[in-house]
């Protein structure tokens, strides 16, 4: 999915490590009060603004952090928005639409992805793509599980 920021509202939260049962889902476990100042349902999709940008599917908090201004994030999450555990990060909603097309390519040169497109469609369907536009081509990149995906405009 690529987005676009609603820079209506921002909430900012300290960044906490989620539990290691919930890494790889692609979630941001964050306050109740904070989805509420920002219009977020569970599920809703959110820019998390650390040194980069990057975005997550929101579900509430654990029982524990009810209160807290924290966010819970995987480790992939936090490499992504480059903020470590104790950093603060900006919360923006954002507005969401389907990508036409995604294309995966290696982070790094001389490595060859393998897998069939399905297996990879599996492992990235429904979850949000940050996209950045680039020059003439007008296409899209994303860095997603350590891959760069290219995402083309609606409009392509």
């Amino acid at each position: 999915m690529a987005e676009a920021a609603v820079k209506e509202k921002q909430v900012k939260l300290q960044v906490a490590n989620a539990r290691a049962e919930e890494s790889g889902g692609g979630i941001a476990r964050i306050p109740r009060a904070a989805m509420a100042e920002l219009g977020l349902t569970e599920g809703d999709i959110v820019q998390i603004s650390g040194k980069r940008d990057t975005a997550s599917r929101v579900v509430g908090p654990y029982a524990e952090d009810e209160g807290l201004d924290v966010i819970r994030l995987d480790g992939l999450q936090r490499a992504n928005a480059g903020a470590g555990a104790g950093d603060m990060v900006s919360l923006s909603r954002v507005e969401t639409r389907p990508a036409t097309r995604v294309v995966f390519a290696p982070a790094q040169e001389n490595l060859r992805l393998q897998g069939s497109a399905n297996a990879l469609k599996r492992s990235f369907f429904g979850r949000p793509l940050v996209a950045a536009r680039h020059g003439r081509d007008r296409g899209a990149t994303a860095r997603v599980g350590g891959r760069h995906a290219a995402a083309a405009p609606p409009d392509a």
